[in-house]
């Protein structure tokens, strides 16, 4: 049985697969078709001592594939052999990225990925009574099916995802993913005569639903992580759609798992939370995630706010579950705004207690505006 905190101490190199490599000269058809080939999302180029990589969402941007390596990549992180599986984790969603490269001697020898990392989860017997509405993201971003190919593309680069669920009068038909719309762009069969793609919208003007996939895997919010985790690594999907009662609650994707083994980021202004559960401690992980990602949130719609203070309370312990008491404390301008919530699970608490707060603290902002530019016409 494998541990959460020995998991995260694990070395990298323990993790390691196969690299992709390509040089900085290698037009964009030959990267194509490379990560066609291998099923693969990214590629790695290596220029001296630095590192970088171009993946599917990149080559979105591209308008031809004559277009050479150097001009979509972009410099990554390296991690060295003995680097810890929590460094990892932590640079992986710093940067957004499913893999980095593991460089020894000056040499990129292998990959650590978001998907070799998971599969160590498989054996974690704590996973298997945590529910995956937990760990997903609550209210992804979709497309409506009649929409064009075109905007969901602008919708991933806007976005930085690679995932869009597909609506049709509001109830989930199918989901979109990033190599999909690479393939539409540049299909194999111009990709082996090399031809010229010089007029993009040509390929993308089509309809969502003539390229989205109507095979959705999707889950009930209450199925338990583990059985979410094996389906996604054994059906060789990078995603899950969290849906109940005809409508989409959530989706998880690998990094959603990989968030579990790296230090929360932090909020970068005074965010505290306080009151953890000690003896859990992938409820008390999940809370920090969504606590800091809430914090931020908040502080980039509403820059004047100066601290946020959680405090967690136990209310009362029944069947071995425990309910908590949330309390949040935001200081803004000088004044004071106290939000509450309980319940039994504190990732789910503070999704919803975010949702209220950003909601308020939005509405109180636009009532301060409409005083202010009523002062100014009764001045005028």
């Amino acid at each position: 049985m494998v541990y959460l905190k020995s998991l995260k101490t694990s070395r990298v190199n323990d993790f390691k697969s196969e690299p992709i490599i390509v040089s900085s000269s290698s037009p964009l058809s030959e990267v194509i078709g490379i990560l066609q080939q291998k099923n693969a999302y990214e590629v790695f180029i290596q220029n001296g001592d630095k590192v970088s990589t171009i993946t599917i969402r990149e080559i979105l941007k591209a308008s031809d594939i004559y277009m050479k390596a150097s001009s979509l990549m972009f410099f990554i992180p390296k991690l060295s052999p003995n680097d810890s599986v929590e460094k990892a984790a932590k640079l992986m969603n710093d940067y957004r990225l499913r893999a980095l490269p593991i460089v020894n001697e000056g040499t990129i020898e292998g990959a650590i990925t978001t998907q070799s990392l998971c599969r160590a989860f498989l054996s974690m017997r704590m996973l298997k009574q945590i529910r995956i509405s937990k760990v997903m993201t609550r209210k992804p971003i979709t497309i409506d099916r009649r929409k064009s190919v075109s905007s969901a593309r602008s919708l991933m680069l806007k976005n930085g995802v690679d995932h869009l669920p597909v609506l049709d009068s509001g109830s989930l038909c199918g989901i979109l993913l990033s190599n999909h719309i690479v393939r539409i762009m540049f299909p194999k069969e111009g990709l082996e005569r090399g031809a010229f793609v010089s007029a993009p919208s040509s390929y993308l003007d089509v309809p969502v639903s003539g390229l989205m996939d109507p095979n959705v895997l999707v889950c009930d919010p209450k199925e338990k992580v583990l059985s979410v985790l094996k389906r996604m690594i054994t059906k060789g999907r990078s995603y899950h759609i969290v849906y109940h009662m005809h409508e989409i609650q959530g989706i998880v994707t690998y990094r959603d798992f990989v968030a579990f083994l790296a230090k929360p980021e932090k909020a970068g202004f005074p965010a505290y939370i306080v009151g953890l559960p000690k003896d859990d401690p992938f409820e008390a992980q999940l809370a920090k995630i969504k606590f800091m990602r809430c914090a931020k949130a908040l502080r980039k719609s509403l820059p004047k706010i100066e601290e946020i203070r959680s405090i967690i309370k136990t209310k009362d312990i029944s069947g071995g579950r425990r309910r908590y008491e949330v309390d949040i404390l935001v200081r803004m301008a000088g004044k004071r705004h106290i939000y509450s919530q309980d319940g039994w699970e504190l990732p789910s608490i503070f999704d919803s207690i975010g949702d209220k707060m950003m909601k308020l603290l939005t509405k109180n902002k636009l009532k301060e505006h409409r005083k202010r530019d009523v002062k100014r016409l009764l001045k005028n």
